[in-house]
């Protein structure tokens, strides 16, 4: 992959917008034409999986290139929680902050609520934004550490990020950067300003996405009036799958499942000049593989001792090479339900421990054939439910999770 700079990077984060909810996957109701150009000039992923089929996890498993149960970080945080991303797990801002990039955070964080938690102690720069889901309370705004709005206008949120984003760049464009723009929306309860409320044939949930998309467009244009479409990789991606409205394309299951709906994300990217436009990859990718990535190819180097679960999937955003997972694991919280190995995807347990379905358990799904996963073929090939759970059973004895899950009350 040539260049002759430093990338700059943008990272475009939904919030449980579906693998089905952008033109470029299917979609027939929604209209988004600037992420579907996003995919025409650069690359579309049709099996990219986020770390977990829930939020705080799934945001852990991108930042920090970990599995989130490796992190202490398995389930979702709320407001009252002493739980949170620690210095021990090192995020994709301080690596390259390491490397002379300047960082941002903006939109939804997460990954804890007390000081030590905030994104300004995690290698960003800046942060603007909220701490966690906007059906948590309070929603107050934050810029770096402060509060800023109280009972903050959600509607306008959208806007207040791009603005944000456009002046980050604008400000940046000599020397590479990196911005994570993590949208509030379409996360329940759904917020439109005046000029898209009405607009989609999707109802609401569509109005979310269509603004989003048109800001995203903000975003590209503020690129290309600077000159910087060459220079800056732009990657947009949703953290799980869509709850109560939105579309998993045709896959089995929703959020909080690890049934494809839940876990298998849209993922689009540009990079003009070094990702040939109409680029399709369909090999399997995750979202924990951003962090390595974005780091080596801004001529970095992983912490050896630190455990990434990332791989470098460079090769993948210009069409070439294959998978570098032997086999992509899926938990919900701390029980480990399923793997992905090559074609074929083994279910061994449903939800948390004390929700196990024993008598539907071993499920195969062959993806190739059936991404549906509708058709259960563990009585005709028992040899590879064998080798599929060895594999579970490997990986599990061996992640060793943090036990940072305790919730308790935390002091304002």
């Amino acid at each position: 992959m040539a260049q002759q700079r430093k990338p700059n990077y943008i990272v475009i984060f939904m919030d449980d917008m579906g693998y089905g909810d952008l033109g470029c996957y299917g979609n027939r109701v929604l209209k988004t034409p600037v992420m579907d150009r996003i995919a025409a000039d650069g690359v579309r992923f049709t099996q990219m999986y986020s770390a977990a089929p829930v939020c705080s996890p799934s945001r852990c498993g991108l930042l920090t290139g970990k599995y989130p149960q490796r992190v202490g970080i398995p389930r979702v945080l709320f407001p009252d929680d002493t739980a949170g991303l620690t210095q021990r797990d090192k995020t994709v801002a301080a690596y390259l902050q390491e490397h002379d990039y300047s960082s941002i955070c903006i939109g939804k964080w997460h990954l804890g609520c007390l000081p030590e938690h905030n994104p300004i102690r995690h290698g960003f720069d800046r942060f603007l934004g909220l701490l966690y889901s906007n059906d948590m309370s309070p929603v107050h705004l934050y810029r770096d550490e402060s509060v800023i709005e109280t009972d903050t206008d959600q509607s306008a949120l959208t806007e207040k990020y791009t603005d944000e984003a456009i002046r980050f760049i604008e400000e940046h464009k000599d020397k590479p950067f990196f911005c994570y723009l993590a949208h509030t929306m379409p996360h329940i309860p759904l917020h439109v300003p005046d000029a898209f409320r009405g607009q989609s044939a999707g109802g609401t949930y569509g109005d979310t996405i269509e603004c989003i998309d048109y800001h995203i467009g903000r975003i590209m244009q503020t690129l290309q009036e600077h000159g910087l479409e060459n220079d800056t990789l732009v990657m947009v991606s949703s953290d799980n799958g869509p709850w109560y409205e939105g579309s998993a394309g045709g896959l089995r299951g929703r959020k909080i499942d690890v049934y494809e709906g839940g876990v298998r994300m849209p993922f689009i990217a540009q990079w003009k000049g070094v990702i040939p436009p109409g680029t399709e990859c369909g090999e399997v990718a995750s979202l924990m593989d951003l962090l390595p990535t974005m780091v080596q190819l801004a001529g970095g180097r992983l912490d050896e001792a630190a455990g990434i679960d990332g791989k470098n999937i460079a090769p993948l955003l210009t069409g070439e090479g294959v998978s570098p997972h032997e086999a992509l694991f899926y938990y919900y919280v701390d029980c480990l339900n399923a793997v992905r190995s090559g074609k074929w995807k083994l279910h061994v347990a449903m939800g948390g421990p004390q929700r196990r379905i024993r008598k539907e358990m071993p499920q195969l799904f062959d993806m190739e054939l059936d991404p549906g996963e509708c058709y259960n073929l563990a009585d005709r090939h028992p040899d590879v439910v064998a080798r599929l759970t060895g594999l579970i059973e490997q990986f599990d004895s061996t992640l060793q999770p943090v036990p940072n899950v305790v919730r308790g009350k935390r002091s304002e």
